[in-house]
């Protein structure tokens, strides 16, 4: 009895330590596709000169912009614009490749887990996702060119992690070109997720 209750006690002190580690790998996977992202706009706009467009309409090059790819068109966009493909892999009609990818060219590859749900997100909506299973992406572009990101319109300063205060307060902003985030202050709905499941996922070029 003595010893199961050791034992008992044992695997209760050793349970959050294995779920903080576990958190941590999450996190360092999480923030590793991230990058490979950002890596993938920064060679974008290397080859064409300019950000992709993802959202409904071009943007304004006098601010910085703002997508939030849980929306099915700016994740399709997104993909699209990355990948050179449709997120199921298929070859891009020619009115996409011509708004997203001229050349067709693959900047970035999307992995299974980036999908909230593979079988039917790469068919039709793209709908992307970190690896807590949080959909609300933010994607910030400096497509006013000033090598800062601040004060984005469109920005929702309760949904932005403290990281990121001062592109939400307008305040000396962030230097960076590119900044994709996710937050436990903004979680998705996915059934069951819950804040304490989820951590700040950022990846700032």
């Amino acid at each position: 009895m003595i010893a199961m209750a050791i034992i008992g006690m044992l695997i209760g002190l050793l349970f959050p330590a294995i779920s903080g580690v576990r958190k941590k790998a999450r996190l360092a996977t999480a923030q590793g596709a991230f990058s490979q992202w950002a890596n993938g706009v920064t060679r974008y706009k290397q080859t064409y000169g300019f950000y992709p467009s993802i959202g409904t309409g071009t943007y304004d090059t006098k601010n910085d912009s703002i997508y939030g790819l849980e929306s099915g068109t700016a994740g399709v966009n997104f993909i699209m614009a990355l990948s050179g493909k449709n997120p199921d892999g298929s070859i891009l009609k020619d009115s996409d490749r011509k708004a997203y990818n001229r050349n067709g060219e693959e900047f970035c590859a999307f992995a299974k887990d980036d999908f909230e749900d593979y079988s039917t997100n790469t068919a039709s909506t793209g709908v992307l996702m970190d690896r807590f299973g949080n959909h609300n992406i933010r994607t910030i572009f400096d497509t006013d060119s000033t090598g800062t990101i601040k004060a984005v319109p469109g920005l929702d300063a309760t949904k932005t992690p403290p990281d990121l205060s001062s592109i939400a307060s307008g305040g000396t902003g962030i230097p960076a070109r590119i900044i994709i985030f996710t937050t436990d202050l903004d979680i998705g709905s996915l059934e069951g997720l819950e804040k304490g499941d989820v951590a700040d996922v950022i990846a700032i070029q």
